[in-house]
């Protein structure tokens, strides 16, 4: 099934549910923020982390008609450093797993497909790396290259891929003992054509899935990454780091006296992973139907 084909099917089946177009309507509204960020950021220079010449005179305001969100502890316009972080929120959660998505299928296509030694060390890597946590792989990074967004998508790609490689396998294992499969192979077609079209375009609506379904964790795990100082470096405009800041420069004074400070980075990852959510469960009820029954008796 192809990428186009598969989106219509998803938006004709899904728009009349309530959860899904609140989803899309949350979701939209990041990716717009995303991209329009430094255009209508009142200060688009402290939106990534310049801090202004008053701004012994600016520290720690709350929220105005000047300053929406408030200002931090270096005087700095929060509103405008949350908006710019919706972009790096964005880079980082699509990055981390497409490139988990592409690198997982790939291998577990490869381990269902070839058997023999190389289906054992395939399986082998994929549970050695599937035991290895986010947080350990930054901490490395961190020690070893430094403080970057590359460490960010880098950590959690080393530790995401694993996961769907299990998927892809699991499903991929399924459609190759498939008697289809094993005519194309008889018939002297090469595995770069049958695994594309036999194995893949049958397995890439699961994948596809989960993938969205995951956008939400990525975006938590690599907020946490970076709340903790071992993605992006102090001032740079990202919710975690933000949440950092305040948090070091404040402690628990953030959250008596001056909680605009965790409160609305709180508020945009919250709404920004409840909209991948309520996109990726209508979804996962085509898959299933027994989570569609589900819904209906709790609801």
């Amino acid at each position: 099934m192809t990428l186009p084909s598969l989106y219509s099917r998803i938006m004709r089946r899904n728009l009349r549910r309530t959860r899904f177009k609140i989803g899309v309507a949350l979701t939209t509204i990041i990716v717009i923020l995303s991209i329009i960020a430094p255009l209508i950021a009142p200060y688009p220079s402290e939106g990534y982390g310049y801090v202004p010449a008053n701004a012994s005179e600016r520290k720690l305001l709350p929220p105005s008609t000047q300053f929406p969100f408030g200002t931090d502890a270096l005087g700095r316009d929060l509103f405008s450093r949350v908006l710019t972080g919706t972009r790096t929120a964005v880079i980082q959660a699509v990055s981390v797993i497409l490139i988990s998505l592409l690198v997982g299928m790939i291998i577990g296509v490869c381990a269902a497909y070839f058997k023999g030694l190389i289906e054992v060390t395939l399986n082998y890597f994929t549970e050695l790396f599937m035991a290895v946590p986010s947080i350990v792989i930054a901490l490395f990074l961190r020690l070893t290259i430094g403080q970057g967004l590359h460490v960010v998508i880098i950590s959690l790609v080393i530790a995401w891929w694993a996961w769907y490689s299990r998927i892809a396998y699991v499903y991929a294992k399924s459609i190759v003992e498939l008697e289809y499969v094993t005519l194309a192979k008889l018939s002297g077609l090469s595995a770069l054509k049958i695994i594309p079209r036999h194995v893949i375009r049958n397995i890439f609506q699961a994948l596809t899935v989960q993938a969205i379904s995951d956008l939400g964790s990525a975006l938590l795990e690599a907020s946490a990454i970076n709340f903790m100082g071992l993605g992006l470096p102090p001032g740079s405009p990202e919710w975690g780091v933000i949440l950092y800041e305040a948090i070091t420069e404040r402690g628990i004074e953030a959250f008596l006296f001056s909680p605009w400070l965790v409160v609305f980075p709180g508020l945009f990852i919250f709404m920004t992973t409840l909209g991948f959510s309520l996109i990726a469960d209508p979804l996962r009820e085509d898959l299933d139907p027994r989570l569609r029954r589900r819904w209906k008796l709790w609801f």
